[in-house]
């Protein structure tokens, strides 16, 4: 196929893997932290003892991590601390082969695309942790590399300079091949054409963004979505869950097939008044967490976002009626597609 076709393997690490991803397409790796995400990175730039498995670019095996095309951005920014920033970002025009004043040249119009012209002197100590990420962004595309890796891109900087980050990678992404490893879907939502979701060392969900966002088929893809995912049997324009309960639904398969629907929190309502636009079930609290000024109430069944100013209400343990929305797009349930070995298979553990 064009683009990257990895097959990554570390056994001391639990990670055994196949992940593709098309050229001039953005890959977003979702899953928590612990997941392989690094792992699976360091694996296909090349840089990681031990692996074992095969990176191909457009059909063609890669060798050794110089010569691969690949540039990585690691999560720690991994600048050489007694090199100026100018040197820092010529270092991959350097390794390449190219003289210090082509390097330089080079250097230059990266850190004045990524907004520090003017910085090139300092050293990566007196930087902000934005300036320094940036400077780490501009090191990995100044060797001009046919894929670009970026773990956890935003991971570590305040509000205001993971906005600034966020806005330069999503304009430097544009037309490249990219694999982004994060935990927040706000990633996948703002960059990804496809997605890939991790867990244990494993892609359990696989498929481009819209589908696997806002149809995933596993609890585990849901939660990694920022969705509860609630399962039955398709009756009449109705979903079946179970217990007697039955919500109204749009779209679907027919009488009978399994079915699905992925509800964000926010959609669900926490106790209220009657309200025919609603199918209530009446749950048990499993977690309360803040999240800002709100809070998200997970139970067994589904969960709901509600205002911190409810928090005396909502015990660990103790009975919440969650109230679902209907009109919700109802999708089949299939089961999932046959994978290469090493993909993994999808997590079964109950939605929360």
């Amino acid at each position: 196929m064009s683009g990257l076709d990895a097959r990554v393997a570390i056994a001391s690490r639990g990670v055994d893997v196949r992940l593709g991803v098309a050229t001039g397409r953005t890959l977003v790796l979702l899953g928590p932290n612990g997941s392989g995400k690094s792992t699976l990175l360091e694996g296909i730039a090349g840089i990681l003892p031990g692996a074992v498995g095969e990176v191909r670019l457009d059909g063609a095996a890669l060798g050794e991590a110089r010569t691969r095309g690949v540039g990585l951005l690691s999560q720690d920014d991994a600048l050489f601390p007694t090199m100026s920033v100018l040197g820092n970002v010529a270092f991959g025009p350097r390794a390449r082969g190219a003289a210090r004043l082509e390097a330089d040249a080079v250097a230059r119009r990266w850190l004045d695309r990524v907004g520090l012209a003017g910085l090139e002197d300092r050293r990566p100590g007196a930087l902000s942790g934005g300036q320094a990420r940036r400077v780490a962004i501009a090191r990995a595309l100044a060797a001009d590399p046919r894929v670009l890796l970026l773990d956890e891109p935003f991971a570590g900087l305040d509000v205001p300079a993971a906005s600034g980050v966020r806005a330069l990678v999503a304009e430097l992404l544009r037309e490249r091949t990219a694999i982004i490893a994060t935990h927040e879907v706000l990633d996948a939502y703002a960059f990804a054409d496809d997605v890939a979701v991790m867990d244990a060392g494993r892609v359990v969900e696989h498929g481009t963004a819209s589908e696997v966002l806002s149809r995933p088929r596993t609890p585990f893809a849901a939660r990694m979505a920022a969705r509860v995912l609630l399962t039955g049997e398709m009756r009449g324009g109705t979903l079946a869950l179970g217990g007697g309960i039955r919500l109204p639904v749009t779209g679907g398969p027919g009488a009978g097939e399994v079915a699905a629907v992925a509800v964000r929190p926010a959609q669900v309502v926490v106790g209220g008044a009657a309200d025919p636009r609603l199918t209530w079930v009446d749950d048990a609290v499993v977690t309360v967490e803040p999240r800002g000024d709100e809070l998200r109430v997970t139970g067994r069944v589904a969960a709901a976002d509600v205002d911190v100013s409810r928090a005396g209400e909502l015990v660990v343990g103790g009975p919440v009626r969650f109230g679902l929305p209907h009109g919700l797009d109802a999708y089949p349930l299939t089961a999932p597609e046959p994978r290469a070995p090493g993909d993994g298979n999808p997590d079964e553990t109950p939605a929360s």
